[in-house]
């Protein structure tokens, strides 16, 4: 599976958002709201959940959305000096995170406080995968990770390891010799 695989399942898994105002029955595709009241949460594939809020029928719930201040509480447990954990991060992280940055983007462009936004948002992420990319990388050479730690790890992060720890075995296998257990 790749990162763009598991984007496409991201944009049709079931999210829920919150109905914000009545949704006109325009069309047979919208009869399916009538009977949702404001203030009501519902699941809708995340397709479905981002032109609801777009057209301002629906807004996301505010666990399920990421924000400057979300994204430094994460940044300040991955980068804790002494820490060598690998803290769970929601498995559509990156998949949210990516339309994050995207939409900050779009926004900076005719606003500079988006944009300073935008840049303490890029740094602090860049430092995130950093950190996560170390441990993956530490947990990839491992002889045999728990599988409590595997769970830590998002989609796109369980690929990366996938490949890595695929890559240092056959790397050690080729070193210690065919017959020798890496």
């Amino acid at each position: 599976m790749s990162v763009e695989d598991v984007d496409f399942d991201f944009e049709n898994s079931q999210t829920r958002v919150v109905l914000t105002r009545e949704v006109p029955e325009t069309s047979t595709k919208m009869s399916k709201f009538s009977s949702v009241r404001i203030g009501q949460e519902i699941d809708v594939p995340y397709w479905t959940a981002k032109e609801l809020v777009q057209l301002g029928y629906a807004r996301f719930r505010e666990e399920d959305v990421l924000n400057y201040n979300s994204i430094s509480k994460i940044h300040w447990r991955e980068t804790i000096p002494a820490s060598r954990q690998l803290p769970a991060l929601q498995a559509n992280f990156y998949c949210l995170l990516r339309r994050h940055l995207a939409g900050l983007r779009e926004l900076s462009r005719n606003d500079q406080v988006k944009l300073r936004e935008l840049e303490k948002t890029e740094t602090l992420v860049r430092d995130v995968v950093n950190c996560r990319i170390r441990k993956i990388v530490s947990l990839a050479a491992s002889p045999t990770p728990t599988e409590e730690l595997l769970q830590s790890l998002t989609y796109e992060e369980r690929i990366l390891y996938g490949i890595l720890n695929k890559t240092i075995a056959e790397w050690k296998s080729k070193l210690l010799g065919q017959g020798l257990k890496a």
